[in-house]
């Protein structure tokens, strides 16, 4: 689906969409944003994903038939689409992951109802957004370390470096954490959003490794820490956001 199509299905997508980039609406101007999104329901409805059932009630208006009532749309959904739009606007948890690269900024968010249900939303820069339903968490952190690890340069894992959060800016940070920094060619940013702020990680992947910064709590006097992992390591680290315990940490 597209930031338009998601943006018309407002507010069924409420819950999710507050939290959700819409990179290319965002920067659409107001005029330009009210054509593309009476394109997008034409292309709802022409999908089968969206069907309007009072589509007579609604014509009439538009040719000033009524012009004395404002006419609220009646939409249903496609199954497919029901589910996902549940899913997104329900979950206690989700993983918002960010990732930037030299070409563009894209985005993964983790809509977490259990154990056995999650929703993936990928969203390219562009304004792309696919939905997957999977089963595990092994499976989400899985979708997630690809995203942050496009080039699977997570080799191993390396000692454990803490860090001081009052010294957290570039120049203050010694090596080799300072040249992972320098020579990141993609960096992630994965946030848990509950309503117990939770841990951040924050992942720079180089030509040769990928790093990890990982902290607590928002705000904590301790508890950053940052070391090289591999592959496992960054699957796990990212599985420990999805679970319940994560919250409380």
């Amino acid at each position: 689906m597209t930031d338009e199509e998601l943006a018309v299905l407002s507010p069924a997508t409420e819950g999710g969409s507050a939290i959700v980039a819409a990179p290319h609406l965002e920067g659409m101007p107001a005029q330009e944003r009210d054509w593309v999104l009476a394109t997008a329901l034409r292309s709802l409805v022409s999908r089968d994903l969206v069907e309007i059932a009072n589509i007579a009630e609604l014509d009439a208006a538009l040719r000033q038939e009524n012009r004395s009532a404002d006419v609220e749309m009646d939409m249903r959904f496609s199954p497919d689409l029901e589910l996902a739009l549940t899913l997104r606007r329900t979950a206690e948890r989700v993983l918002a992951v960010e990732r930037t690269t030299s070409e563009d900024t894209s985005y993964a968010y983790v809509f977490v109802h259990g154990a056995d249900v999650l929703l993936i939303e990928d969203v390219t820069g562009g304004g792309m957004h696919a939905f997957t339903l999977v089963a595990t968490v092994p499976e989400a952190a899985e979708s997630i370390r690809r995203l942050v690890d496009p080039h699977e340069t997570a080799g191993h894992d390396g000692p454990t470096q803490e860090l001081d959060p009052e010294a957290l800016e570039r120049d203050s940070m010694a090596p080799p954490m300072k040249d992972v920094i320098d020579n990141a060619l993609v960096v992630g940013q994965l946030v848990l959003l509950a309503d117990t702020p939770g841990p951040l990680l924050m992942t720079y992947a180089t030509a040769e490794e990928l790093w990890t910064v990982n902290v607590d709590a928002p705000h904590a006097p301790s508890g950053i820490t940052a070391r090289s992992v591999g592959e496992q390591t960054l699957v796990d680290s990212v599985s420990r956001l999805l679970t319940p315990t994560a919250v409380a940490a």
